[in-house]
């Protein structure tokens, strides 16, 4: 995406990593199922319309340069996992049980992520008992699981997507208790991503009038 200071380019540019030329042709086609139709609707949702492509459309506007600069991994990921169950409850896809679908893996995915950086960082499990998990509890091909699993190693925040995730949806739905009646899904959205993208404890504490403390 284009940095929050930018003043002429609003390009952003969406990677698909394929798979490997020299990859065996089996190893090549268990890639390729992480990247079938449904599941690309659904990971575009998350990484354009309404994710982190929307979500960084809002920092230019943000007032406060700090805000715009410093970031929570909880807000950015949590915010863009958040929109792909929203998008289907509100009626993206017409009841398309394939979008579902793609939606709970990538959930599962998520899920087994924030296990695995727990335990791979406090509790020795190895990348080959992770890359069991992932396959066992998010049906991943053995390939992508690895590759989830090696993740883990260097990056025990991922367990973030989850994490965020759950505290935006509370967020939520003590804001609709608040709101009663004129609670609106479009405003909540944009009083929350024109905070920037804060810890959603302080973004309780600038939407909520009471329970702010309440995280989850």
């Amino acid at each position: 995406t284009a940095g929050p200071f930018e003043t002429r380019a609003r390009e952003s540019y969406y990677y698909i990593t394929p798979p490997e030329a020299d990859w065996p042709k089996e190893r090549q086609e268990e890639w390729l199922t992480e990247f079938n139709y449904a599941g690309l609707q659904d990971i575009s949702i998350h990484e354009a319309y309404p994710g982190h492509f929307v979500h960084f459309l809002h920092l230019p506007l943000i007032p406060y340069p700090v805000r715009q600069v410093c970031m929570s991994y909880a807000f950015v990921e949590g915010w863009a996992h958040y929109t792909e169950q929203m998008m289907l409850d509100i009626g993206y896809g017409d009841g398309d049980p394939r979008l579902r679908l793609a939606q709970l893996k990538e959930a599962l995915t998520r899920n087994c992520r924030y296990i695995a950086a727990i335990k791979m960082h406090t509790q020795g499990m190895t990348v080959e008992e992770a890359t069991r998990l992932f396959q066992e509890k998010a049906f991943a091909e053995e390939a992508p699981a690895r590759q989830e699993a090696v993740r883990g190693t260097f990056d025990p925040g991922y367990l973030n997507y989850t994490l965020g995730k759950l505290m935006i949806l509370k967020l939520r739905e003590d804001y609709r208790r608040q709101e009663g009646d004129a609670f609106s899904l479009l405003a909540f959205h944009d009083r929350l991503l024109g905070l920037g993208a804060p810890p959603v404890p302080l973004a309780r504490r600038a939407l909520l009038r009471e329970n702010a403390e309440a995280i989850l």
